[in-house]
């Protein structure tokens, strides 16, 4: 019992519920020793699909939260944030993360976007956010609606294959 005790605490200490990067979302711990190594140099590039958690009025696209997560967890560990780049496309329904709170409130009933504060610190931050411009066309989605940094390629499989051809790699979920 004590192995499977150790197992599930190895090299982990105190969970931190944002930061020190995103402070709106991205829990992350601290990982003492760890057996497998963050490499010490070059860039770590990752790319986002978000493609779901359209509509919800109360809770922060939990796609993004992982593209939070990404940076927080590299920092906490030591990896100096200019190493870091990400990038999110976004198609499907993950679009309603993009919107103004204006734009989602007409769209949802009034409510504010929950996503807003945390698309606004990662595009502080550098994260390059791009909206499918198919998805953009299908559900009517004006550049005036979307938030300040947000682009907008030709489709999700431009952005993706552009973003892939400039180093950044998938993170699949």
């Amino acid at each position: 019992m004590a192995r499977t005790a150790d197992a599930q605490t190895a090299g982990s200490v105190n969970q931190q519920a944002s930061g020190p990067v995103i402070s709106a979302a991205g829990p992350s711990f601290v990982v003492q020793d760890p057996t497998f190594a963050t490499p010490a140099r070059g860039q770590l590039k990752a790319v986002f699909e978000i493609n779901a958690g359209g509509g919800d009025t109360v809770k922060v696209n939990e796609q993004l939260v992982t593209m939070a997560r990404y940076l927080n967890i590299h920092v906490r560990n030591g990896v100096a944030e200019n190493r870091l780049r990400a990038a999110a496309v976004f198609h499907g329904s993950g679009w309603t993360a993009l919107l103004s709170d204006s734009a989602f409130g007409a769209r949802f009933g009034g409510k504010p976007n929950p996503s807003r504060k945390l698309v606004e610190e990662l595009v502080q931050h550098g994260a390059q956010l791009v909206l499918c411009g198919q998805t953009a066309g299908a559900r009517n989605i004006r550049r005036d609606e979307l938030l300040p940094g947000v682009k907008v390629s030709v489709s999700a499989m431009t952005a993706m294959l552009a973003l892939q051809n400039d180093g950044y790699r998938l993170i699949p979920w």
